[in-house]
């Protein structure tokens, strides 16, 4: 009897681990972004960076870029933020994503100018 128990918590166990780690794989094949707001919800930079780059790399959107340069700055990561940065400024959407507004007369463009020499 005492066996049957044991076996059915590992069993079930078993099957709780397997069932997360195949929804933890799905979500960082199809939506990185996903994962990444999650690390980065409990603190854990490197790996939300990681996940944000990823998402970046299969979307090629300027604003996953965007926000990988926010997430390194606002973590103090001065290498990743020049890195990402310098990408940003030579983004073929740059131009147009640049004269979005952030605030009342704030444009885009103008925030990652300062940005960049703030580092």
């Amino acid at each position: 009897m005492k066996n049957l128990v044991i076996r059915s918590i590992v069993i079930t166990l078993a099957s709780i681990v397997s069932a997360l780690s195949i929804t933890f794989g799905a979500l960082s094949v199809f939506t990185p972004k996903t994962i990444a707001g999650f690390f980065d919800d409990v603190g854990n930079t490197p790996a939300s960076v990681f996940f944000y780059e990823m998402q970046y790399d299969k979307t090629g959107d300027i604003k996953d870029l965007a926000n990988i340069v926010d997430v390194a700055y606002s973590n103090g990561d001065k290498e990743l933020t020049e890195k990402y940065l310098s990408k940003l400024f030579i983004h073929p959407d740059f131009e147009k994503y640049g004269e979005t507004e952030i605030s009342s007369g704030l444009k885009v463009k103008d925030y990652y100018n300062s940005l960049k020499n703030l580092l």
